[in-house]
């Protein structure tokens, strides 16, 4: 167990919220597995089937990511001397994914991770409370064998505890920056969200924002390269299906409601959290605060080095 100082005060692997601005600090367990401490998720009706809204998208081009998320193109179909993430003859294996780029009607690109099958709905065993343990499990395919894919902390996206929440900005851009560190390095994304439509609360206390997890599998990005969406694999279903997120200008990040469904999916989603694998801590110059100016970003990086570490020196006069 490390014990760091970010934002609440709050049980392994909870979200946090306005009943934690008070308490300093929380202990977050790094080499935590994604399949222990479940984080509930509210699950009001989920059904046992779904299809994937998005998809289809031609596979233009190809790049294979590693754990630090360079990569290079090759032929398709193969990474690393395997064939769709499975060794030759034998069963898929745990590993960051291929990742497909396409171009899109937007005149930017389509990035996601190929043949990513988290489970879905059906391997929830009754569970209302499954979805975290669902994305989680998701999510380690992407990640070595017995490497944590939420153990690199995460971010916080909301100021303040609401039904419809007021998404941080600064927030926003670490999370959009983090989602694409990682989808480049083929990896996927652990992510909660809030449904505003919904006045159920999981916790008063440590969970009253995020309602749902899912796992982020790509983004796509405008003529100008700046994200303005993000793809995701939605577990309230059988075999899951494939969820967007539309990127406001103020930093939300939404999926609208979809009124052609009848099941869970249907629901608007607010993203509210997103998590990190490990090795995969943020480490960039922003430090977005809530209203109660408490750190959003976990665990807290070291301050920016100074560009000028002078400017602050002064010479005794003698």
């Amino acid at each position: 167990m490390t014990e760091i100082t970010p934002r609440f005060a709050l049980p392994l692997d909870f979200p946090g919220g306005k009943g934690d601005l008070e308490a300093p600090q929380f202990h977050l367990a790094l080499e935590e597995s994604e399949l222990s401490g479940p984080a509930p998720g509210t699950h009001l009706n989920p059904t046992a089937s779904g299809k994937a809204l998005f998809g289809g998208l031609p596979q233009s081009q190809f790049f294979y990511a590693d754990a630090n998320g360079t990569g290079g193109t090759g032929t398709p179909g193969v990474r690393h001397g395997q064939t769709s993430g499975s060794p030759l003859g034998g069963a898929p294996v745990a590993g960051p994914k291929q990742v497909v780029q396409t171009d899109n009607k937007l005149g930017g690109k389509t990035v996601k991770l190929q043949d990513f099958a988290p489970p879905g709905w059906e391997d929830a065993g009754g569970d209302p409370a499954a979805c975290y343990r669902l994305a989680c499990a998701g999510a380690s395919k992407t990640a070595p064998t017995g490497e944590s894919p939420t153990g690199g902390g995460g971010i916080i996206l909301y100021e303040a505890t609401a039904q419809r929440i007021k998404t941080d900005k600064a927030a926003s851009n670490v999370a959009l920056e983090q989602i694409k560190r990682h989808i480049d390095a083929g990896r996927a994304v652990v992510a909660g969200v809030s449904e505003p439509a919904s006045s159920s609360v999981v916790d008063a206390k440590t969970q009253p924002v995020t309602d749902h997890f899912v796992d982020i599998n790509g983004y796509e990005t405008g003529a100008d390269g700046k994200i303005v969406g993000l793809y995701a694999k939605d577990n309230a279903v059988a075999n899951t299906a494939e969820i967007h997120f539309v990127v406001g200008a103020d930093g939300s990040i939404t999926k609208p409601k979809d009124t052609s469904r009848t099941d869970y999916i249907r629901s608007e989603y607010q993203l509210s959290e997103v998590r990190f694998h490990k090795g995969f801590e943020y480490t960039g110059n922003l430090r977005p605060t809530d209203d109660a100016g408490k750190s959003m970003v976990w665990p807290l990086p070291a301050e920016p080095s100074d560009p000028h570490p002078l400017k602050h020196h002064v010479t005794e006069k003698i």
